[in-house]
C-alpha cells in the first residue's frame, strides 16, 4: 500500500546541518573585537566560495553579552553581501544565549524542512573567554532546556574557551567535545584558532555529509565532557 508520506523514487532530499556560532561578545572580548570580525569575515568568504559547504552547513551567528542577539539569521549565505560588525561590551549571560538558540532552532529547522531538506540534528559551536555572569540556576535551566533528551531538535554542542574560561563549565556545557586554550597561547591566536577549527569542522562535515568534530585543535587541550547524548 502506498503512503502519501513516501518520497517518489529517486527524490532523495539533500542533507543539511543547521549550524550556530554562539559567540561571547562581552566587555572582556573588547580587545579582540577586530580579530573576531576579521576572522568571521574570513569564515564567511571561505564558505561562500565553497558551494558544497554552504549547501550543507546552514549557518547562523548569535552573539551574547548582557543579552543575546542574532547577528546573522539562518539563510542562504550566498545572499549575504557582508557580515554585520560584531560589537563587544557588557556581561556574559550564558542563559540568554541558550534561550535564544533554542528559540531559533524551533524556527529554522521547520523552515529547512519546508524547503525540502533532510535536516540533521543542529550543531552549536560555543565560544567564550570567561565565566557566566548570570546566576547558575538561571543559565543551567536554560541550558537544560536546550539539551533536553525529550526534545527531538536538541543540538550537539561543541565548546571552546580561552582567557578566563572555566574548563569545568566548558565540559558541562559540551555534549560532544570541549577545548580550552593552552595558557601559553596568545589570546589573539586562540580566537583565530577557534574559528579556524570551526571552519575546518564544517568543511570535513560537508565532505562526509554528516557532522564531524575535531579530536585535536592546535594550541588547545581537550576537556572531559560530562554530558553525552
Amino acid at each position: 500500500m502506498s503512503s502519501s508520506n513516501t518520497e517518489p523514487a529517486g527524490n532523495v532530499k539533500a542533507k543539511c546541518l543547521p549550524t550556530y556560532l554562539l559567540l561571547d561578545t562581552s566587555g572582556s572580548m573588547l580587545p579582540f573585537a577586530d580579530t573576531l570580525n576579521k576572522t568571521l569575515d574570513h569564515l564567511y568568504d571561505t564558505v561562500v566560495k565553497s558551494p558544497r559547504v554552504s549547501e550543507f552547513a546552514h549557518i547562523s551567528i548569535i552573539s551574547f553579552n548582557t543579552s543575546a542577539h542574532v547577528v546573522l539569521p539562518m539563510m542562504d549565505i550566498e545572499q549575504v553581501t557582508a557580515l554585520p560588525e560584531v560589537m563587544c561590551g557588557g556581561g556574559t549571560r550564558y542563559g540568554d544565549a541558550f534561550s535564544l538558540v533554542h528559540e531559533r532552532i524551533d524556527v529554522d529547522v521547520p523552515a529547512l524542512n519546508d524547503a525540502g531538506r533532510a535536516v540533521l540534528r543542529p550543531a552549536v559551536f560555543f565560544l567564550t573567554d570567561g565565566n557566566p555572569t548570570d546566576e547558575e540556576g538561571s543559565w543551567t535551566e536554560a541550558y537544560s532546556r536546550l539539551v533536553d533528551p525529550t526534545w527531538r531538535r536538541r543540538p550537539h554542542v561543541i565548546t571552546y574557551g580561552f582567557g578566563a574560561a572555566n574548563s569545568d563549565i566548558l565540559g558541562r556545557i559540551a555534549t560532544k567535545a570541549a577545548f580550552l586554550a593552552d595558557e601559553q597561547l596568545d589570546q589573539q591566536e586562540a580566537l583565530a584558532g577557534v574559528l579556524s577549527s570551526m571552519l575546518q569542522s564544517l568543511v570535513t562535515s560537508a565532505r562526509a555529509d554528516q557532522l564531524l568534530i575535531p579530536t585535536d585543535v592546535p594550541g588547545f587541550i581537550s576537556v572531559p565532557v560530562e554530558y553525552t547524548d
